[in-house]
């Protein structure tokens, strides 16, 4: 009778240990697979929004662009807004406000900066009843402080039946100024 209660007491000892590192280990490994990294934190959005619009006002009030996004995301840290399809007017003083659609963008708001890419085409008129002039470019980034549109990649412009092509642009957004830097070509038809 001895013999079988000590072998029932170092039975159930082991069982006891061998539950023990069974917990441990379940419990290690669930962890494993539940933490998060730390650089994956950081760059975790600090708000996400669906069909979101956005509105910056300069300091009197006024509109300086307005941004409508089926998904965007803020992050806090480094105070931008990344969206997804933004569909982007900005305005002008006296003019009307230019359209600029592209596939993602990235807009860093204090700074009054923009960069979209993924398929942009921007729609600009000068005046009222000018006929609108269509801009295609792979990159292209806003200084809104400056009224600066500028790109290293290629640039389709046209306007009516005339056309320009080339590789790299800076625009001046309020004059309607567009300069190509290299590679340029075009024809102007009345």
């Amino acid at each position: 009778v001895n013999n079988i209660v000590k072998r029932k007491s170092i039975s159930n000892f082991i069982l006891i240990i061998i539950g023990a590192a069974s917990i441990l280990l379940f419990t290690s490994f669930s962890d494993n697979q539940l933490s998060l990294d730390g650089k994956i934190i950081d760059t975790l959005p600090d708000n996400s929004f669906n069909n979101a619009n956005y509105i910056a006002m300069d300091i009197n009030g006024e509109p300086l662009y307005t941004i409508k996004s089926p998904l965007m995301k803020h992050f806090y840290k480094d105070d931008t807004i990344i969206t997804k399809s933004p569909n982007i007017l900005l305005f002008r003083e006296g003019k009307p406000p230019t359209k600029i659609v592209s596939g993602m963008g990235s807009i860093a708001y204090k700074r009054n900066n923009i960069k979209l890419f993924n398929g942009v085409r921007m729609f600009f008129i000068d005046k009222k009843d000018d006929p609108v002039l269509k801009l295609n470019t792979d990159e292209i980034y806003i200084y809104l402080d400056h009224q600066l549109a500028v790109t290293e990649k290629k640039v389709t412009i046209k306007k009516l039946y005339s056309s320009l092509k080339g590789v790299g642009m800076k625009s001046s957004l309020e004059l309607g100024e567009f300069v190509l830097f290299t590679e340029t070509e075009g024809k102007y038809i009345e």
